[in-house]
């Protein structure tokens, strides 16, 4: 898996979490959403998108350090030399069996 598909997806789920979460607390607003954004709706906007840019940076960057990017083809890499028949004998068998359907 490429790591800014990684990052998109934590991203979203960090963002989705705190709105969630922190949704509840600000309900004394309700009243006041119409005049918060039309005063400070496209400020507030351009903060909220720089900080989601900013974990998702931070999310790949991390992704990036750690290796986690090349783990993905790596993990293709291996799975075509056993399929292939290299290396462990019985795992290629039991790929192969898993690929004709026979789970027995």
């Amino acid at each position: 898996m490429q790591p800014w598909k990684i990052s998109a997806g934590l991203t979203a789920a960090i963002a989705g979490s705190v709105l969630l979460l922190g949704g509840a607390h600000l309900e004394y607003l309700a009243p006041h959403w119409p005049l918060i954004l039309a005063r400070h709706g496209i400020p507030a906007g351009l903060h909220a998108a720089l900080a989601v840019m900013a974990v998702a940076a931070g999310i790949y960057g991390v992704g990036r350090a750690t290796g986690l990017a090349d783990l993905g083809s790596r993990v293709d890499l291996a799975e075509r030399s056993v399929r292939r028949g290299e290396g462990d004998r019985d795992l290629a068998d039991a790929l192969r069996r898993d690929a004709e359907g026979d789970w027995e």
